[in-house]
């Protein structure tokens, strides 16, 4: 096994064609390529049977938190295992990685071996795939485009959606999201009576999926359908545009969202972990 690593961004466009085979899967790494966003490369990494030139997987890294690992064709436990072996043999360390089972299972407990480190279930996630929508019954409301001088309780709101879920997120990353969402016409809300009382995203396009994300609402006013009816309109819209389907992220530790998303429409595609390396 061979590995090759990448410098530029520009070089990495090369790789889209792969991912864009499995769009639900490869998401987040078409996502991070294909932002407009200002990112830093912190490390990427391409992996070659010897003797080919045609890659087998990918591990992308933008955050100091976790890379992301995108295996191109099925591939078997030893051969994820040698990918695993080759990285850690070039001294590049890997905090964490995220990728679709059992792939990341595999990788991470042969580069945890070799780097005499522990590893650590971070989050265990799905990945569902919506088509067609099935919007809830008589919640009160309606969808909207956020506003600019809405930015200030919209960071509030994501600061909290980031504690609740787990994620490092300071006031400033909180300020930058918000105003990249907004500038890019991609934040939504769910109004009633003239009140925001839930929020989502539509992040990373792909050729024809998109996925959502930043779903939150208030504590003040959950247990209404705001969010379900949030996100059900949001698809809807996006259905009716050029995106033939919409995926998304959830965190199987929290049944009740994961069975919210089923009843508007989403279907389970694959399993997702976060592992980190202690």
């Amino acid at each position: 096994m061979k590995v090759s690593f990448i410098d530029h961004w520009t070089e990495l466009q090369s790789f889209l064609p792969y991912l864009q085979k499995k769009e639900i899967a490869h998401n987040l790494a078409i996502g991070l390529i294909t932002s407009k966003r200002e990112k830093e490369l912190i490390m990427a990494a391409a992996f070659y049977r010897d003797e080919e030139d045609e890659p087998i997987m990918l591990l992308l890294q933008t955050i100091k938190e976790q890379a992301v690992l995108s295996v191109f064709e099925e591939l078997t436990d030893l051969e994820i295992q040698e990918c695993a072996t080759t990285l850690a043999r070039q001294t590049k360390e890997v905090p964490g990685i995220i990728g679709e089972i059992p792939y990341v299972e595999w990788f991470s407990m042969q580069y945890s071996t070799i780097i005499q480190q522990q590893i650590e279930l971070n989050m265990a996630q799905r990945i569902y795939q919506l088509t067609e929508v099935r919007p809830p019954d008589s919640v009160l409301g309606k969808l909207r485009e956020a506003k600019a001088e809405e930015r200030p309780l919209l960071v509030r709101w994501a600061l909290q959606f980031a504690k609740d879920a787990g994620i490092s997120l300071n006031e400033e990353e909180a300020e930058t999201r918000v105003s990249h969402l907004l500038r890019e016409n991609a934040l939504y809300v769910w109004e009633n009576e003239g009140q925001m009382v839930s929020m989502a995203a539509a992040t990373r396009p792909t050729r024809s999926n998109i996925n959502i994300s930043f779903v939150f609402t208030p504590a003040d006013f959950r247990k209404n359908g705001y969010a379900s009816a949030c996100v059900a309109a949001l698809c809807g819209r996006l259905l009716e545009g050029r995106y033939t389907s919409i995926s998304l992220y959830t965190d199987l530790a929290n049944p009740t969202s994961n069975h919210i998303y089923q009843e508007i429409g989403f279907k389970q595609r694959l399993d997702s972990k976060l592992i980190l390396f202690k």
